[in-house]
């Protein structure tokens, strides 16, 4: 680059000329760089956007799908020393009595005080505990080397120990490391080898385990099978659920507290008695119902009358006249639901049969698990009591011990009337729907479960979803405001604008968001919520101003909210998520649509915002680039400017000499003459 020497033969300050040359070309660059700024501006305000917008989607996939609480439940224990308990949303509101009246323990057996140097003959036996068998070939030698073959034999169901007593003596004991009856150590081969060493005292005899059931009102409900038959009658329960009468012409479904599982043997219970049921002369001849059909008209002489159709239909007749006759009078049922298939079998019961019956309903059953019994009555008064579902223990032929230090025993339960045995204390899933029980001890009294729903979650989540939006709406609001202006000022204002203002995108994002907020959506529940105010959430409260309300932010009436979850959860679910076309997938609901439409804005991949932002990167790379190429002008037009001064100033400096000289030589001519 030229140097020039500043206006030293000129007298001009050719430098600060120059720069302000050079400055005034440089204009164009500041107003490009302003628009980068612009540019990063909107960049920042759209990655805001998309946090407000991720955060929203979060909100709402917590409203619908496995994710959503609106059915969750909470549930109570009033002794929780005896009773622990949780829930899961399929628990059912209600209240539970459960009697813990023994709790489950592991069988430990032992041996004779043996001498430690007693030699043990040697046997052949077998240790048998749940469907686990184990061999042992014991070839003789003392307790501790029997205790080495059990161990190697069997030690993945049982532990051992030797226990030193008096006199040189101990004591072998095996412990099952199962619980409950299923863990009963059963021994089995030569009985004469245990015998000896006091294993074994006799052969074991069969018990026979059950569940006593009492008819309580609240579980019956009416026979939901086929039948053809208009029912009456009545039903009636006595001696605190052990008997219960059915009369008429009914059919009743008991639904059993728990479920049974049913093995071969299996068989149900029950004493009967049976007998007419006595009319007044007149009753008999009288009917018992009188129905007003359609009208009849008679013409008569051109004069029309009306008249009444009235049938008439007695107890048992069909309503053609005819007397409907039953295979049976009496009889019991049972119901399975397998694999939410209703499997039914009714076993009918003559009334002069046997005052006790047994009905083997292994045969039918086995593998399965009972949900409801059947107690029909077509005519007269049934009475049925005593009723009991029970097996026996299937031990096989083994040995009983004779130094029992602790039985075997099941959980013995009595829920809601009904006796029930499980084979641990812990995680007992199966005892009532949705509810993992834990026992601590037994109980002298019932134990109340209160089983209500939970709220909290529901309406924490309903609130969350409800703060993410409102936080886009204030964004969307600054990013689109307009600064109010009197005319002629709006140029001198623009700068305070939002910087979105007139953006479709961000203008059609806003007009969706709302119309999904202020859609009906539709609903299958029994009582139907179908647009998110009868929940409580609105644009705001009744009479609220209009500046309020055309903002768009939502509010909450949580006193409706709380009211409305309680009554009626499954409408709630279903309108922020709904199965409309039975294939087990959500895919409508106001939920749902919020997820799938914002998907299309901030999805993972590319999607309408980062497009957007790559489309500002792109304004901002063409910006850098105008710059450049603009520097690069100005360089060389510095250049220029510099080399023109430059020789301006020798020009003027060679002038300068040449009239310095052209005057010394002037100046010397004077003195000569």
């Amino acid at each position: 680059m030229p140097v020039t020497m500043g206006g030293v033969a000129s007298g001009m300050d050719t430098n600060g000329i120059i720069d302000k040359l050079v400055e005034a070309e440089m204009q164009p660059i500041k107003l490009i760089q302003r628009d980068i700024e612009y540019n990063r501006g909107r960049i920042a305000a759209l990655e805001v956007l998309t946090a407000s917008l991720k955060d929203l989607e979060k909100a709402s996939r917590e409203l619908y799908g496995f994710r959503a609480s609106y059915e969750d439940k909470n549930v109570m224990s009033s002794a929780p020393h005896v009773l622990t308990v949780s829930s899961t949303k399929l628990a059912e509101k209600g209240l539970h009595a459960v009697e813990v009246l023994d709790m489950a323990s592991s069988h430990i057996i032992s041996t004779d005080e043996i001498s430690d140097d007693t030699a043990i003959t040697n046997g052949r036996f077998s240790i048998r505990i749940a469907d686990d068998s184990y061999n042992i070939n014991f070839k003789g030698g003392n307790l501790k080397s029997l205790q080495e073959m059990i161990d190697s034999a069997a030690g993945e169901r049982v532990s051992s120990s030797i226990m030193k007593t008096t006199n040189g003596k101990s004591v072998l004991t095996l412990t099952s490391k199962i619980q409950g009856r299923k863990g009963e150590i059963l021994l089995s081969g030569n009985f004469d080898m245990l015998k000896s060493i006091g294993l074994a005292g006799g052969m074991k005899t069969q018990e026979t385990l059950g569940a006593d059931i009492s008819f309580e009102r609240r579980y019956l409900l009416p026979y939901s099978g086929k039948l053809d038959a208009d029912q009456y009658g009545g039903v009636q329960t006595e001696d605190n659920g052990r008997k219960i009468a059915v009369t008429g012409l009914l059919w009743q479904e008991y639904t059993l507290p728990v479920k049974i599982a049913v093995k071969n043997d299996t068989v149900f219970e029950f004493s009967f008695a049976y007998k007419e049921e006595e009319k007044p002369e007149e009753e008999k001849q009288d009917p018992s119902r009188i129905e007003i059909g359609p009208d009849e008209k008679t013409n008569v002489a051109g004069i029309e009358l009306k008249g009444y159709n009235i049938a008439r239909v007695r107890p048992g007749e069909q309503r053609d006249g005819t007397e409907k006759s039953f295979d049976s009078l009496m009889g019991v049922g049972v119901i399975s639901d397998v694999s939410g298939r209703r499997v039914e079998k009714i076993y009918p019961v003559e009334p002069d049969a046997e005052p006790k019956q047994k009905i083997n309903i292994g045969k039918d059953f086995a593998g399965k698990q009972i949900t409801k019994i059947i107690l029909y009555c077509n005519d007269g008064v049934a009475e049925f009591s005593d009723a009991r579902i029970s097996a026996s223990d299937e031990t096989g032929s083994s040995f009983e011990p004779r130094n029992v230090i602790a039985k075997a025993s099941d959980a013995q339960l009595r829920v809601d009337g009904v006796e029930i045995s499980r084979d641990k204390n812990e995680n007992l899933t199966d005892v009532i729907k949705g509810l993992t029980l834990n026992i601590k001890s037994a109980s002298q009294t019932p134990v109340t479960l209160k089983i209500d729903q939970e709220l909290g979650s529901s309406i924490d989540k309903i609130k969350a979803f409800v703060e993410a939006y409102n936080k886009y709406i204030d964004i969307h609001l600054e990013l689109t405001k307009i600064e109010p202006s009197k005319p002629g000022e709006y140029a001198k204002n623009k700068s305070k604008n939002g910087l979105f203002v007139g953006d479709m995108t961000i203008a059609r994002l806003e007009n969706t968001l709302s119309s999904i907020i202020s859609s009906t959506y539709p609903n299958r529940a029994d009582k139907p919520v179908r647009v998110i105010s009868e929940i409580g959430v609105s644009t705001g409260k009744a009479n609220s101003g209009w500046g309020a309300i055309k903002q768009g932010k939502l509010v909450i009436d949580e006193e409706i909210l709380t009211a409305v979850i309680s009554d009626n959860p499954e409408g709630v679910r279903m309108f922020f998520g709904s199965d409309s076309d039975g294939d087990s997938k959500e895919d409508s609901g106001m939920a749902f649509t919020m997820v799938k439409q914002l998907d299309a804005y901030v999805g993972t991949g590319k999607n309408i915002i980062s497009t957007k932002i790559s489309l500002e990167n792109d304004g901002i790379k063409t910006s850098n680039d105008k710059i450049a190429r603009k520097e690069d002008q100005i360089k060389q037009y510095e250049i220029k400017l510099r080399t023109k001064f430059s020789a301006m100033e020798k020009a003027v400096s060679g002038a300068n000499a040449q009239k310095a000289w052209m005057n010394q030589q002037m100046g010397g001519g004077a003195k000569q003459q």
